[in-house]
C-alpha cells in the first residue's frame, strides 16, 4: 500500500504523491530496503501540516540522471528550504544514528515533508510528456530526490525537469538518454561511469538505525546480489 497523506496537505498539489516512490529512502538498493530508511517511520515524524511554501525552496544542486536500462533511467534532484549546506562536504565517520542529523550538523532537521513533481519529455521544447509522478521527500534524506522513469524507449534521448508540487518553481532542464536494447544492432556506444562513493576505502550505507562503513571487499556485495 503506497504511503500517502491524501488528506492533509493541499489535495491540487499532491494528488498520487508518494513517500516510496524516492528511491533515496529505499538506498542503496530497492532490493535490499533494510539497508534504507524507514518510510513508516519518516512518514510518521513529518507533519504536513508545515509544509514549505513553495517559493521558500530552493533546487540546490541541479539535476543529474543515470543508470539507464532500454526502457527507464533514474533521475536525481535536490530541493531544499536553504540555499545550500555550508558543511554539506563534511565527511561522516564512524556511527551515527538516522534522523537526528548528529545534532544538525549536516543537515537541518525538518519536519516539513517537501512534495515534487518530475515529468519526462520526447523533445526539447517539454510538449509531450512521456511520464511523470509526485514523491515527498524530506531532511530524513536531505531532501534529495531519486526516480525511475519508466516506459521509454531504447537508444533515445529525453528531457525531464523537476517542480514544487503545485507551483511553477522548477529544476533546470535535464537531458538523458536510455541504452539500446541488448539485441540492437548499434557498434558505437559511449558510456560513462560516475559515483559519489570512494571505491579503495569504502563507501558509507544506512543499515538499520547506524551508518556503518563497508569496507572495499564488500563492494560486490552489493553488486552482486
Amino acid at each position: 500500500m503506497k504511503l500517502q497523506y491524501l488528506s492533509l496537505l493541499p489535495l491540487a498539489s499532491i494528488v498520487s504523491a508518494s513517500w516510496s516512490k524516492n528511491i533515496n529512502y529505499r538506498s542503496p538498493s530497492e532490493h535490499h530496503p533494510a539497508l534504507g530508511v524507514s518510510i513508516h517511520k519518516v512518514v510518521k515524524r513529518n507533519d504536513p501540516a508545515s509544509s514549505y511554501a513553495a517559493s521558500s525552496l530552493n533546487f540546490t544542486h541541479g539535476v543529474a540522471s543515470g543508470d539507464p536500462y532500454p526502457n527507464s533511467v533514474i533521475l536525481w534532484t535536490r530541493v531544499a528550504p536553504q540555499s545550500d549546506n555550508s558543511q554539506s562536504n563534511v565527511t561522516v565517520t564512524g556511527y551515527a544514528p538516522l534522523f537526528d542529523h548528529d545534532n544538525e550538523k549536516y543537515v537541518q532537521v525538518s519536519k516539513a515533508p517537501v512534495c515534487v513533481e518530475y515529468k519526462v519529455y520526447d523533445n526539447k521544447n517539454c510538449s509531450t510528456v512521456v511520464d511523470s509522478g509526485k514523491v515527498f521527500t524530506s531532511s530524513d534524506v536531505d531532501f534529495t530526490v531519486k526516480v525511475e522513469a519508466k516506459n521509454l524507449k531504447p537508444y533515445t534521448n529525453y528531457y525531464y525537469q523537476f517542480n514544487v508540487c503545485g507551483s511553477e518553481n522548477k529544476s533546470p532542464l535535464g537531458r538523458t538518454k536510455t541504452t539500446p536494447n541488448a539485441d540492437d544492432d548499434i557498434t558505437d556506444v559511449s558510456i560513462a561511469v560516475y559515483s559519489c562513493a570512494n571505491y579503495p576505502f569504502g563507501f558509507f550505507n544506512a543499515y538499520g538505525n547506524t551508518v556503518r562503513k563497508v569496507r572495499a571487499e564488500d563492494w560486490s556485495y552489493f553488486l552482486l546480489s
